[in-house]
């Protein structure tokens, strides 16, 4: 059930909430599948998620649970968790556009050079660069920043009493 918790999260509605922005899917579909995650979180169905629900269903949110219930009343309601799939969506497209424009070549890589343009990936760009072949690829990109926001998302819920 986490994992796929997870892979609704993080990959599923992002990506229908980006295809929705392009056409690709109405929003109502988004919606719906929004939804679909939201419910199956709310496994007590009372309507909004407890930091319990969270912790428990879908840990890689609990780091950011505060920021996600928008209104402070410590529950997580239908929208508040549908602004921050918006919202994630929205940074995901950023940084694509970003990661596109620095793709100076166009060949789906990012060498040492064309990741001068994020300096965040010119620092870390070795321990990104996973089978150290020089270039970045997207999934390379996107395992570093998962593991290191897991390992935040870890920290930061562990911190809080």
């Amino acid at each position: 059930m986490r994992k796929w918790i997870w892979v609704i999260f993080g990959i599923v509605l992002p990506c229908a909430a980006m295809a929705a922005d392009q056409g690709v899917i109405t929003k109502q579909e988004r919606d719906a599948k929004i939804d679909q995650a939201f419910n199956a979180l709310d496994t007590d169905k009372s309507g909004s998620l407890s930091r319990a629900e969270i912790e428990q269903n879908a840990p890689a949110l609990a780091g950011s649970y505060d920021q996600i219930d928008a209104n402070h009343d410590g529950m997580i309601s239908k929208n508040e968790f549908k602004n921050a799939i918006l919202a994630a969506a929205k940074r995901q497209r950023e940084f694509i556009d970003k990661l596109a424009r620095a793709d100076k070549d166009k060949n789906g890589m990012l060498s040492r050079e064309e990741a001068k343009a994020l300096p965040n990936l010119s620092a870390n760009f070795d321990e990104i660069d996973a089978n150290h072949d020089g270039q970045l690829t997207l999934k390379e990109i996107s395992d570093y920043i998962r593991t290191h926001a897991n390992k935040a998302s870890a920290k930061k819920s562990h911190a809080t009493p």
